[in-house]
């Protein structure tokens, strides 16, 4: 293996490193506990929408929204989105719990513990960019929460 390792060019190797250490990184979230939580929120569809969903780094190095599926009931000028989603330890997940013409309401929050922690507001770029870093692995997890 060693000697076929040897005919790879420097790219074709770095892009192996960076395929290794996905699946480790896959592998350890996997080892990590499931906690789940409750959702509901209610809202104008025409000021947002309520979500819940998983942030993570896409290969393009941004931000990707995985969003979990909840029950949509709608209303009169309204829908209650509520459900149970279930996330791992460390995994970062964006609430929307809704907007107004002016303000979209939603919050960046941190697995810790079987606890949400709030880690950034939408509107922060400064908590915003201490959380992709922690997501990037620039940053370890004792340093987002404080």
């Amino acid at each position: 293996m060693a000697q076929d390792l040897e005919k790879l060019s420097n790219e074709e190797l770095e892009q192996l490193i960076a395929e290794a250490k996905r699946i480790l990184a896959e592998r350890a979230r996997a080892a990590e506990p499931v906690y789940r939580f409750e959702f509901e929120a209610t809202n104008d569809p025409r000021k947002g929408t309520p979500y819940v969903a998983r942030l993570r780094i896409g290969p393009n190095g941004k931000i990707e929204r995985e969003f979990y599926d909840l029950d949509r009931q709608y209303g009169r000028r309204e829908v209650t989105v509520s459900g149970t989603y279930e996330a791992r330890e460390g995994d970062v997940i964006e609430i929307r719990n809704g907007g107004s013409w002016s303000r979209d309401y939603r919050s960046w929050y941190l697995v810790h513990d079987g606890q949400l922690h709030e880690v950034a507001s939408i509107h922060s770029s400064k908590d915003k960019a201490r959380v992709v870093a922690y997501m990037r692995g620039e940053i370890p997890l004792e340093d987002l929460l404080e």
